[in-house]
């Protein structure tokens, strides 16, 4: 994962759902770049010049509040301005920055816990005079804005800022007052039960109008279910699902016939996206080398492969130890099983399996598919704005305003307020625009919340997006609790806050703003990303001044071809795999003038397994106990990386530690587990394997054959270049020899389906947080994209089960670490929180690894780069102060 611009970035991950710090990445190899630039930084003056850095692939969801992959939040983050961002104390410990010096909105900060109310203040000083890059002033209105957007209760991206006991929150969520803690749960089971009715519905229509009677098969056409459904009476369960009691009249078999078509759109878009994954998936042997026509062109090309993913093709291997279809490193045939003399393009092998599972397996896609997910989450969404406002009179709410929220100018009689011993004026008039109206005077957020919880300020370190540009129209009068924000809409979250543009054209206060290749002031959504380019221009309105490189753009690139894009100069600050390889490239490179850093990833390379997909827990850990991690660490260069073995970085001070002989502090490489084995062998790792089969023959309803057929997905593009590649090859030789069917495929598509819940078992990594705070990824209340990922829906669902009991014990050691401040208790709760998350057996540690960053000093000015970087830093941490070489 490109590391984050933390100065520009630290804040906006922080709270847009921690995107970047536990987000799902790509270790290895990722999509090819797009050519390069045309400019490579060496001719003309600086004003033609651009300098171009590496990035992972990006999904093109640039959009503050709705990124979920690290790659597009550090694209997002270039444009953005955060409240707070991170520094270091004399001890190198990672604190709270702000004040006139730094890139951030806050010119001041304090927090204190009153030990008799047992709550904490938290009071910011915003600063004047910082205007986004369009020139509009940027005011305590936006600040609060942003707030009521990630804490209003149908928000749906990755911020969990909610999970901060603000004052008054549960109460504004729920429209309740004085609402139980427990009460959200009761709206969100009842949310989420509503839109399985409604997909439900469309199940039911299919499964009537395709039955074939007398067989085991379902099959119709796209008219006779439009026929089907605009003869259908919408259910009582679906009208509670779509709308509130008093528009029940108007749910018509309209609304079903909408659903219908939009489950089709989502469904095209999946396929198009199995395609990518497809025809990079099959590029190694056995599929490589087989060559059944022998006419020297290999049988796996990509209407081959894509027709293999989806089912339409059936592949015989070759037998082993007298098993037939055993031996996956031999392919005896393959048998097509559609006319592949008609089939020759990709549009027409997308069009033929789209026709044939619409009109045979719908029911199948939704209940399984991600397009299944997508629309959970989409429906969930709704029907929480349904239920919420079935409480509600009319239009105005019973809760109007979230208590400990204030801006002491507008929400208080305060003149003056002491922030860390410094006296300010408190704004209370105000111009047009939101700003202060007299000189000298200050507006003043203070957030107070119940107890106290060391993550809270790090929730609160949100980037500021523009409330002008990401919901305009919508009133803002914070005397009057109006935030901009249309409460509990998914139409205002959706086709709002979400529009086009807004998630194509990121916009906010930071040192750079979005261009195109003709450096245009008002570039297009495509014009802005193009061809595996992202176009950048400095932001003259940055509040600590112009940055000193006029235009910068990302180029996608692959980690296996960087140093190679380096070297040509088609880009001039990559990030590669620390290889020996590389390693190897980049001495020889030195004397070309090219440079590289070194410093340990704040996260850490992981395999994940999906409940959802594997319910079985004893199935899951049959996968784990396959796992020879130690293969991943002969990847990296001697010495930069280790095998890790609890979920989280060794960076962290709640890492677990143990003494060795010589009473020194250590990594416990223990974690109670029959998975990883210290010392692996494979003899010991099949007997593990066949002991947790037999295991899951006797729990959780057994298991059939079709439970062990498994695809492992890698996610990047390249099969073999990627530190887990191993890992899973040995894995899958082990599985597939205890009776399992276990394929190993490359998907750079992977991280975005790793956050629908759709892939089985994957390897990736995690970028970290500053704090240890396990909330966002394991909390059962968490609406993160991984718990979809750990497949957390299907453990809920049943509450009797010993995974569900344990995700309630999990969830409550996660809480019970946000009420305390002492590091010492906190890390004795991680460890026994992280025995759960090993024991349901849906994460497995991997490695800890080095990051390596190279670039070109014939292009960027060596001195104008730190001296040094960290897990916390990167050289790119201010981009501003860089500058190109004389």
């Amino acid at each position: 994962m490109l590391k984050k611009i933390i100065s520009l970035l630290l804040c906006l991950t922080m709270c847009v759902g921690f995107i970047g710090i536990f987000t799902a990445c790509d270790d290895g190899d990722d999509n090819q770049g797009g050519g390069g630039t045309g400019n490579n930084g060496g001719n003309g003056g600086n004003s033609d010049k651009a300098l171009v850095i590496m990035s992972d692939v990006l999904d093109g969801l640039f959009n503050p509040f709705y990124a979920t992959s690290g790659n597009d939040t550090t694209i997002v983050g270039m444009t953005q301005l955060g409240m707070l961002t991170t520094g270091s104390d004399a001890n190198g410990n990672v604190t709270v920055a702000y004040g006139d010096k730094e890139a951030v909105v806050v010119k001041d900060y304090e927090k204190v816990y009153d030990s008799e109310a047992d709550e904490t203040t938290y009071t910011f000083v915003i600063k004047n005079g910082i205007t986004y890059s369009d020139g509009h002033p940027l005011t305590i209105e936006d600040v609060i804005f942003n707030m009521y957007v990630y804490l209003d209760p149908v928000y749906t991206g990755s911020s969990t800022m909610y999970s901060t006991k603000i004052k008054g929150l549960a109460d504004y969520r729920n429209q309740t007052p004085n609402s139980d803690e427990n009460y959200g749960d009761v709206i969100n089971e009842n949310a989420s039960g509503r839109a399985k009715d409604r997909i439900q519905a469309l199940i039911d229509v299919f499964t009537e109008t395709a039955d074939l009677e007398g067989s085991d098969r379902y099959e119709t056409t796209k008219e006779s279910m439009l026929a089907a459904i605009n003869g259908w009476v919408p259910t009582s369960a679906y009208k509670k699902a779509v709308a509130v009691p008093s528009d029940y009249a108007k749910v018509t078999s309209a609304n079903l016939k909408a659903d219908y078509e939009l489950a089709l759109k989502y469904f095209r878009e999946e396929l198009e996206t199995d395609f990518d994954t497809a025809k990079e998936a099959y590029t190694e042997n056995p599929y490589k080398s087989f060559d059944g026509n022998n006419d020297g062109k290999g049988d796996f090309d990509e209407i081959t492969s894509f027709m293999y993913y989806e089912g339409f093709v059936t592949v015989e291997f070759g037998d082993k130890n007298g098993k037939p279809n055993a031996d996956k490193s031999v392919i005896k045939s393959v048998e097509r099983g559609y006319n592949e003399e008609l089939i020759t393009t990709r549009e027409a092998a997308i069009e033929h399996v789209y026709n044939a599972k619409i009109n045979t397996e719908l029911h199948t896609i939704l209940t399984y598919w991600a397009t299944a997910q997508k629309l959970t989450t989409e429906f969930t969404a709704k029907a929480k704005e349904i239920v919420l406002r079935e409480q509600m009179t009319g239009d105005e709410l019973t809760v109007p305003n979230i208590e400990g929220i204030k801006s002491l100018g507008h929400n208080t009689d305060m003149t003056t307020v002491t922030v860390d011993g410094t006296e300010y004026k408190v704004a209370r008039e105000h111009n047009a625009d939101g700003t202060p109206k007299n000189a000298g005077e200050y507006d003043v957020l203070r957030i107070t919340i119940e107890g106290i919880d060391p993550k809270a300020v790090w929730n609160f370190a949100f980037a500021v997006a523009p409330q002008h540009y990401y919901a305009a129209g919508n009133e803002v009068d914070l005397v009057n609790n109006k935030f901009g924000v249309k409460f509990s809409s998914f139409d205002f979250m959706t086709y709002e806050i979400q529009s086009q543009r807004n998630v194509t054209l990121p916009m906010g206060a930071g040192a750079y703003k979005v261009t195109d290749a003709q450096n245009s002031d008002n570039p297009t959504g495509s014009g802005f990303f193009q061809n595996n380019v992202v176009y950048f221009k400095a932001n003259s309105k940055f509040l600590l001044g112009a940055p000193k490189i006029e235009k910068v753009r990302y180029q996608v690139v692959s980690s296996s071809n960087a140093l190679q894009a380096l070297e040509a100069g088609s880009v001039h600050f990559v990030t590669p795999q620390l290889t020996p390889n590389n390693e190897a490239k980049l001495e020889s490179l030195k004397s070309s003038g090219f440079a590289s850093l070194q410093a340990k990833q704040l996260g850490y390379g992981y395999v994940g397994v999906n409940a959802a997909k594997i319910p079985n827990i004893y199935l899951r850990k049959a996968i784990m106990a396959a796992m020879d991690t130690g293969r991943a660490i002969t990847y990296y260069s001697a010495g930069t990386a280790e095998r890790i073995f609890w979920p989280m970085s060794m960076v962290s001070w709640a890492y677990p530690m143990t003494e060795d002989m010589n009473g020194n502090k250590i990594p416990n490489m223990i974690n109670g587990q029959n998975y990883p084995l210290l010392q692996f062998t494979e003899s010991t790792a099949k007997q593990n394997i066949m002991d947790y089969m037999a295991l899951a023959a006797d729990n959780d309803g057994g298991y059939s054959d079709s439970d062990l057929k498994v695809t492992f997905t890698i996610a990047g593009s390249n099969l073999t270049d990627h530190p887990t590649y191993q890992v899973f090859q040995m894995a899958a030789q082990l599985l597939n020899d205890c009776g399992w069917d276990v394929t190993v495929i490359a998907d750079s598509q992977a991280l975005t389906k790793i956050s629908t819940g759709s892939l089985t078992v994957w390897a990736a990594a995690w970028g970290t947080t500053v704090d240890p705070d396990m909330y966002q990824v394991y909390h059962m209340n968490s609406t993160a994209s991984s718990t979809k990922a750990w497949g957390y829906d299907a453990i809920k669902a049943d509450t009797d089960s010993y995974e569900y009991e344990q995700l309630q014990i999990l969830s409550g050691l996660i809480d019970d670490a946000r009420e305390t401040e002492d590091q010492d208790e906190r890390t004795l709760i991680y460890e026994d929180a992280m025995r759960i998350v090993l024991d349901l057996a849906i994460e497995l540690p991997v490695y800890q690894r080095n990051e390596l960053y190279a670039y070109n000093t014939n292009v960027i000015k060596a001195s104008s780069l730190p001296d040094d970087v960290n897990p916390y830093t990167s050289p790119l941490d201010k981009l501003w102060e860089i500058e190109f070489a004389d």
